[in-house]
């Protein structure tokens, strides 16, 4: 294992795919044929689909610690002040140009989207709260996912808010070129100042690992290209969408910075965890290194990871071995570019991963693995995959570290939903047309199941009994 960022040219896992919000990329692009003289498996379409929609896990991303509701509210507020300053919904007397009409309304409906997301994701008490402006901390429940819901509805409303202000030539290139300056200074202000301090290694390396992710979100929103660039004219459009870039590092930096001094004001006895974090990171490696000596090489095929391998052609089983096999830690294996408290959640995920490989890969081997011949027996396999993340959660020794895993894996079944909809339909469709898609839930049964095991690793490369 190595420690070097993204390389120039990584493999392209299901992990890396999802991590980018991109499953439909992967999805169904191995198909696999039928096993050479066996009748076509046929599956009720319909009842897929119905069975793949129903709801799933909830399990929220890990954020230990208060956010007060005025820092949510501010949040919001803005987002709606924003575009609340364009005389929406834009008529051809406001702006004769229908092309750029229907791009700002675009904006805006994306704003309001994340806007409704946020209000969903707050429970019927925090909801209140926040209409009413209520003083006090929020409950940490879904927080993570209305921060960051709120800083995405920011960006699409700031650029309705500058696209018209640039109409109304109350805005220019050069203000947001001003603008993307004094932001990209305040996050490089803060990131120097950054300290890797905490009382509790588990709880330290969850918010540690958080706010630099936000201060990297920041940092890559101001790096894209910028509004003089020469290959496009400067026209309201653009200066809004570079002003978009600027306001969604703004409220990156700005949930950083809460977060933050929230984490440090509730310290008692602050200390130096960089040792720590160093330690266990190079412990987690050492670890990982050992577990993939005995995997079988990078380039193997399917009879190649398991015994009898063959015979898997064309099954679930056998699409859900070979996706488990195509994301194991290889060299050139998708690694997200982050310092070194996400290096050790992201360690916990890669030993979850292979602990899956290795489960499924025995349950072969032993001729002990799920079939699938039914709409029936896909239900089966959905209902496993739900029950291994509910008792993961339960049965992981640290409930945060565990959520790192555990709510990426419950954000798989939408995934799932989403693309067995679009293959199956109402139709009987053929098994191998979705395999790759019903695959997805024999993987997250068994590498939630392996998410305990990860979180022990974890606790102890960390120095918690």
């Amino acid at each position: 294992m190595t420690d070097d960022p993204i390389p120039d040219d990584p493999r392209f896992t299901r992990r890396g795919a999802l991590a980018l919000g991109g499953a439909t990329l992967l999805a169904g692009c191995g198909a696999l044929p039928n096993p050479l003289g066996s009748d076509p498996v046929e599956l009720d379409g319909a009842a897929l689909t119905r069975i793949a929609g129903r709801e799933g896990p909830t399990i929220d991303h890990p954020l230990p610690v208060d956010v007060t509701d005025d820092h949510v509210a501010d949040s919001r507020g803005r987002a709606h002040a924003m575009l609340g300053a364009a005389p929406l919904p834009l008529t051809a007397d406001d702006l004769p140009n229908g092309a750029m009409r229907e791009e700002i309304a675009d904006h805006a409906d994306h704003a309001r989207e994340h806007l409704a997301e946020a209000v969903r994701a707050t429970g019927a008490r925090d909801r209140l709260e926040l209409l009413a402006h209520a003083r006090g901390p929020a409950r940490a429940t879904g927080a993570r996912d209305r921060l960051e819901l709120l800083a995405h509805a920011r960006g699409p409303a700031r650029a309705v808010e500058a696209a018209w202000a640039a109409i109304e030539d109350e805005l220019t290139a050069a203000d947001v070129r001003s603008a993307r300056a004094s932001v990209r200074e305040d996050v490089s202000e803060f990131r120097d100042d950054w300290e890797y301090v905490g009382e509790g290694p588990v709880r330290a390396v969850v918010v540690h690992a958080l706010v630099e992710q936000w201060v990297r979100e920041g940092e890559n929103d101001l790096s894209r290209r910028r509004p003089d660039d020469q290959s496009s004219p400067v026209t309201p459009l653009t200066v809004g969408e570079r002003a978009s870039e600027v306001e969604q590092a703004r409220a990156a930096l700005g949930d950083a910075r809460h977060v933050g001094e929230r984490f440090t004001a509730s310290l008692s006895d602050a200390r130096s965890l960089a040792a720590t974090f160093t330690d266990a990171r190079d412990s987690l490696a050492d670890t990982i290194d050992s577990r993939m000596t005995d995997k079988p090489g990078e380039h193997a095929d399917l009879p190649g990871l398991v015994d009898g391998g063959g015979d898997l052609e064309g099954t679930v089983a056998g699409a859900a071995l070979r996706q488990l096999h195509g994301d194991l830690p290889y060299e050139g294996e998708f690694v997200p570019e982050t310092e070194l408290p996400g290096r050790i959640l992201w360690q916990v995920e890669t030993l979850a991963q292979i602990g899956g490989f290795e489960t499924l890969r025995e349950r072969i081997a032993a001729d002990e693995h799920r079939t699938v011949e039914s709409a029936e027996d896909v239900e089966e396999l959905r209902r496993a995959a739900v029950t291994a993340v509910e008792d993961a959660l339960a049965e992981s020794a640290d409930e945060r570290l565990a959520r790192t895993e555990l709510a990426t894996l419950a954000g798989w079944f939408d995934y799932a939903a989403r693309d067995i909809d679009r293959r199956a339909g109402d139709d009987p469709v053929e098994l191998e047309r979705v395999a790759d898609e019903i695959a997805i839930y024999l993987e997250i049964e068994v590498i939630a199941g392996a998410v305990p095991a990860a979180v022990d690793e974890a606790l102890a490369a960390l120095g918690v009994e």
